[in-house]
C-alpha cells in the first residue's frame, strides 16, 4: 500500500511540477519505520560522557528518477525525547547510502538534529527542519535508498541519562530536475 501511495504521490508532484522544470515527490520515510521498532532508539549515557545510540539500518523504497538530478531534499518531522532519568541533551542524526552498511559511515550523515535539554522524567517534543546534505541527494534519484538514525547525547548529571527517542513524524520532499528520458 506504501508503494502505490508513494508511487502515485509522485506521479501527481511530476504532473503538478513539469512546466516548471522541476519534479517534486514526498517521501513519507516515518511510514517505512512506524511499528518496525526502528521508530524509537533507546539511549544510556553514564556520567560526564558523550555517547550515542543507533537504529538498525532500514531500506525505503523509491519510485527512481532514472538520470534525473536532484535539486534539493527539504525535510520536516518530529522526534520526542522521552526521558526516563539525569539530565543533560540528546541530539538527532539522519544517515542515508545506497546500503545498509553504508549507513555507518561518516560520509553518509545526512542531517544533524540540534542538541535539546532533557532532564528528569519528562518528554520533550523537537522539531526536525532542514536541508539533506548535498553528499547524499543523488541517491534520491534512486529505486532504494537505507536510513539510519544515532541519538547522540551528552550527560551533565551525576546520574544515567536514560530514555528514548521516538520518531513522531519525518517527511522529504525532493526537488529535481526532470530528465526522465
Amino acid at each position: 500500500m506504501r508503494a502505490k501511495w508513494l508511487w502515485m504521490t509522485w506521479l501527481a508532484g511530476l504532473a503538478a511540477a513539469c512546466g516548471q522544470g522541476h519534479a517534486i515527490f514526498d517521501v513519507d520515510v516515518y511510514s517505512f519505520l512506524k511499528g518496525t521498532g526502528d521508530d524509537s532508539i533507546a539511549y544510556f549515557v553514564p556520567p560526564a560522557v558523550t555517547d550515542s545510540a543507533s537504529s538498525t539500518p532500514r531500506r525505503i523504497d523509491l519510485p527512481g528518477a532514472g538520470s534525473s538530478i536532484v535539486d534539493s531534499v527539504l525535510v520536516n518531522g518530529k522526534v520526542n525525547f522521552e526521558n526516563q532519568a539525569g539530565t543533560g541533551t540528546i541530539g538527532l542524526q539522519l544517515y542515508i547510502d545506497s546500503t545498509a552498511a553504508g549507513t555507518l559511515n561518516s560520509s553518509a550523515l545526512a542531517l544533524t538534529v540540534p542538541d535539546a535539554n532533557v532532564s528528569g522524567n519528562v518528554p520533550t517534543p523537537d522539531t526536525i527542519i532542514g536541508r539533506l546534505s548535498s553528499n547524499v541527494l543523488s541517491l534520491l534519484a534512486r529505486t532504494q535508498i537505507w536510513v539510519r538514525f544515532q541519538a547522540k547525547g551528552s550527560n551533565s548529571g551525576a546520574v544515567l541519562l536514560q530514555g528514548s527517542a521516538v520518531l513522531k513524524a519525518l517527511r522529504l520532499t525532493v526537488v529535481m530536475n526532470d530528465k526522465f528520458f
